[in-house]
C-alpha cells in the first residue's frame, strides 16, 4: 500500500493503515506537514462554520442539498472534537468565541443558538459548547467591547467554546513516526510519480530526490494507492478531461497582529462583506490571526503568498468588525496563504466543503484511491474512512498493531537548557531529536514543523544561525552547508510569512 502525501489526511492515514497491519510506504514530496495541513486557520472547530450563511434559513432552505452535506460535516467535526478532547492533552486548548449580531441583520443569534443546538444533537455530549446568549450588559461580560462598532445596534453577542490546534504540522510528524513504529516506511523530501499499471494490477510509483535530480530515481510497486496529495490530488494522477479533476483550490490568507490583553482568552466571530466567515483568533501569547480569504487558486500551491491587496481587505474588514482597533498595514506583523483542496464540483463556483472519497477506476485509475474536502479537523476520520476502503479491497500482511494518540511534549531535561530565553519549553535537546530520530533534514523542517518556533515569532539571523550550529554536525553540514542553510530559511521565513509594504 502506498500513500503519496505526507499531509494531516496522509500521516493519519498511514498511521491507520500501518497499525491495522498493512504493509504501507508514506511519501511526500517535501516534509511532513508542509503543505496546506501548515496553512490553514489553525482551528478545531466543532462544525458551526458549516452552518454559517448570510441567510441561512434561504441558503439551505432552497437547496436541501447543502444542509446534507453541512450535517455531514457538523458530525464529522464534533466526532473530531470529541475524540481531540479526550487524548490530545495541551495541543488542544480552548478559547471564547463570541459572535456579535446586529439588528436588521440577515444573520441573526437565534441562528447561531440553532447551530448549536445542531451541534449538541449530532454530539455525544462530551464537548462543552458553555453557550451563552448575551443581550445586556456587554461591560461585564466582553472585556474588549469597547472596540466593536455600534454597541448600541447590537441585538446580542453569541458566546461558545472554540478549540485550537497548538501546531497542526506536529500532528502530522507524530502520526508519520506512529505508522512508522508500526512497521510503515516513511520518507520525506521525496517526489513520488504514479507510473503504469502492471499486469497483476500493481501500480508502480517512481521516487526520486527533488534536491538532487542527477539521482536515479527508484520505483515501487503496490496494489493499492491513495493519492493523499491534498492539492496536488490532480497533479499525482492527471485527469485526462478538465471535467474529470477532483479538486478545486481556493485560497485563503491570515495576517497576525498583536492585541491587547483584553483580547486573551477570547477570539472573535463574524461574517464579512461578502457573507463569508472572519475570524479574529488568539494564535500565541498577545499574537492573534485574522482571515480568512476565500478566492479562486488554479496556479503552484507550493508558491501562493499574501499579496498586499488580499491583507488590505482584511484591515478593512476587521476595521469594520472593530473599529476600536484601527489596524493599518504598520499593524501587520506577519501574513500566511494557503490553498484548500476542495472538493471539485460543477454546480459549487468554489468547490465543494463535502468531504469524499474518490474511487479513481472511472478515471482511468483503477486501485487508486484519493481523498478531497478534508479538513485539518476530521483527520482522523479521514484515516479509518481510507482504511475501511483498502480493507474491502485487501487484506493486512501483518499483524494488527497500535495506533498511538498521545500529544507530543517537549523534552524536560535538566540537562539541555532551552535554545530560546523567550519559549523555554522549547529545549536544545529538541532540536537535536528533531534530526537524530524525527526525520529532519533542514532548518524549515526543524524550526516550522517539529518545534513550531517559526510560528511563535519571527526568529533573528542569530536565532537561525544557533539553530544550524546545533543540528549541523547531525545532518554533515560543513561551514558552507551550515551558512547556505541559514539564508535559506531566511528567505523562506520572509516569504512565508511576508509583510505589507508601507
Amino acid at each position: 500500500m502506498i500513500v503519496i502525501g505526507g499531509g494531516i489526511n496522509g500521516t493519519s492515514t498511514a498511521q491507520s493503515l500501518a497499525a491495522a497491519g498493512y504493509t504501507c510506504l508514506l511519501v511526500d514530496k517535501g516534509d511532513f506537514g508542509s503543505g496546506a495541513s501548515a496553512r490553514s486557520a489553525r482551528m478545531l472547530h466543532p462544525g458551526l462554520r458549516y452552518f454559517e450563511a448570510r441567510n441561512p434559513v434561504a441558503h439551505f432552505g432552497l437547496h436541501p442539498g447543502r444542509l446534507r452535506d453541512a450535517l455531514r460535516g457538523a458530525r464529522e467535526a464534533m466526532q473530531s472534537v470529541s475524540e481531540h478532547l479526550k487524548d490530545a492533552g495541551e495541543r488542544i486548548w480552548p478559547y471564547r468565541m463570541c459572535f456579535p449580531v446586529y439588528k436588521g441583520d440577515a444573520f441573526k443569534s437565534w441562528h447561531v443558538s440553532a447551530g448549536i443546538k445542531l451541534l449538541e444533537w449530532l454530539g455525544d455530549g462530551s464537548v462543552p459548547f458553555d453557550y451563552e446568549r448575551i443581550r445586556s450588559d456587554y461591560e461585564a461580560k466582553i472585556p474588549f467591547i469597547g472596540d466593536l462598532r455600534d454597541v448600541n445596534s447590537l441585538e446580542a453577542i453569541a458566546c461558545y467554546n472554540e478549540f485550537k490546534f497548538d501546531w497542526p504540522e506536529r500532528f502530522c510528524i507524530d502520526m508519520a513516526l506512529d505508522a512508522e513504529r508500526n512497521g510503515a516506511v516513511v520518507v520525506n523530501h521525496c517526489q513520488a510519480r504514479l507510473g503504469a499499471r502492471g499486469a497483476d494490477g500493481s501500480w508502480a510509483v517512481s521516487l526520486a530526490d527533488p534536491n538532487q535530480p542527477a539521482l536515479e530515481s527508484a520505483v515501487v510497486t503496490g496494489r493499492l494507492v491513495a493519492n493523499m496529495a491534498g492539492a496536488w490530488i490532480d497533479r499525482v494522477a492527471p485527469p485526462s478531461e478538465p471535467q474529470n479533476r477532483c479538486i478545486q483550490g481556493t485560497k485563503g490568507i491570515h495576517i497576525v497582529v498583536e492585541m491587547p490583553e483584553t483580547y486573551r482568552g477570547f477570539g472573535i466571530a463574524s461574517l464579512n462583506s461578502l457573507g463569508e466567515p472572519h475570524y479574529v483568533l488568539p494564535l500565541h501569547k498577545t499574537l492573534y490571526s485574522i482571515g480568512v480569504t476565500e478566492t479562486l487558486f488554479e496556479g503552484d500551491p507550493g508558491e501562493v503568498t499574501a499579496s498586499d491587496e488580499e491583507i488590505d481587505f482584511l484591515i478593512a474588514e476587521t476595521n469594520h468588525l472593530l473599529p476600536g482597533r484601527r489596524l493599518t498595514r504598520k499593524d501587520v506583523l506577519r501574513s500566511w496563504a494557503g490553498v484548500r483542496p476542495l472538493t471539485y464540483s460543477a454546480t459549487a463556483p468554489k468547490g465543494s466543503r463535502a468531504r469524499v472519497l474518490h474511487d479513481l477506476e472511472a478515471k482511468g485509475y483503477p486501485g487508486v484511491l484519493a481523498l478531497t474536502g478534508g479538513p485539518i479537523m476530521t483527520h482522523r476520520s479521514a484515516g479509518r474512512l481510507v482504511r475501511e476502503a483498502v480493507a474491502a479491497r485487501l487484506q493486512p500482511s501483518r499483524p494488527q498493531g497500535k495506533l498511538n494518540t498521545a500529544p507530543f511534549a517537549f523534552s524536560e531535561s535538566a540537562n539541555s537548557p532551552p535554545f530560546l530565553e523567550d519559549e523555554p519549553d522549547v529545549r536544545i535537546a529538541d532540536l537535536e531529536v528533531a534530526v537524530t530520530a524525527e526525520h529532519a533534514r533542514s532548518l524549515d523542517d526543524v524550526l516550522f514543523r517539529r518545534t513550531g518556533l517559526a510560528w511563535r515569532r519571527a526568529l533573528t539571523d542569530e536565532d537561525v544561525d544557533r539553530a544550524a550550529e546545533i543540528v549541523g554536525p547531525h545532518l554533515g553540514w560543513s561551514p558552507g552547508d551550515r551558512a547556505e542553510a541559514v539564508a535559506a530559511f531566511l528567505r523562506l521565513q520572509e516569504s512565508t510569512f511576508r509583510r505589507p509594504q508601507g
